[in-house]
């Protein structure tokens, strides 16, 4: 099924994030914190991102845990990197699992802070789109919206099955995402919804 509007995808990614977090996404998130989702080093980021009252504290050690703090505006935000594969440079180490969470995560964070580091995140989109395949990750549905928003902007189709790929695979395993994943689909969404 293609989405031909923007709409479409919100309430895709919404009516997802609800198999998991249900009617009250604000208590679900907050009672994810207090399991082991709340271990997971980005769980509490984008929990404050959705407004849940959960304070995260540590030091980021990688863009894009950087570039979800600075999203938060809680820390500065840096300068583009330049490179021309990923946001994050060319996959590095043995485990391109590795590489590509935290690369599809700051295409995820780059969304939404501002103009210049969108276009960053879209640059990065079409590279992954050409290298990397969406279900080398593991399965976290990291960076969707940027991959729906792009397929509606171009009209290829490659982005749209990319965005797909993202949703089905953070839901193949039980019928619905992890909570973590849901957390991310709700992120996505309201992304999707400010713009």
């Amino acid at each position: 099924m293609t989405c031909t509007t923007l709409q479409l995808w919100i309430d895709r990614l919404i009516a997802a994030s609800g198999l998991t977090l249900g009617k009250d996404p604000q208590i679900a998130i907050a009672r994810m914190l207090e399991g082991p989702t709340g271990n997971i080093r980005l769980a509490g980021l984008i929990a404050n991102a959705l407004n849940v009252g959960a304070q995260a504290e540590f030091e980021p050690e990688s863009l894009d845990e950087t570039l979800f703090w600075a999203s938060l505006g809680r820390h500065e935000t840096p300068a583009i990197p330049g490179n021309s594969a990923g946001v994050t440079g060319e996959p590095t180490g043995p485990a391109i699992e590795v590489w590509t969470e935290t690369e599809l995560a700051a295409v995820h964070a780059a969304w939404s802070l501002g103009p210049d580091w969108r276009a960053e995140a879209r640059r990065a989109a079409s590279w992954l789109v050409a290298n990397i395949q969406p279900d080398n990750a593991t399965n976290r549905p990291w960076g969707v919206h940027v991959f729906a928003s792009l397929a509606l902007e171009t009209g290829d189709a490659q982005f749209e099955l990319y965005a797909q790929t993202l949703l089905h695979n953070c839901q193949v395993m039980t019928g619905r995402p992890d909570d973590f994943s849901a957390m991310i689909l709700l992120h996505a969404a309201r992304a999707l919804q400010a713009g």
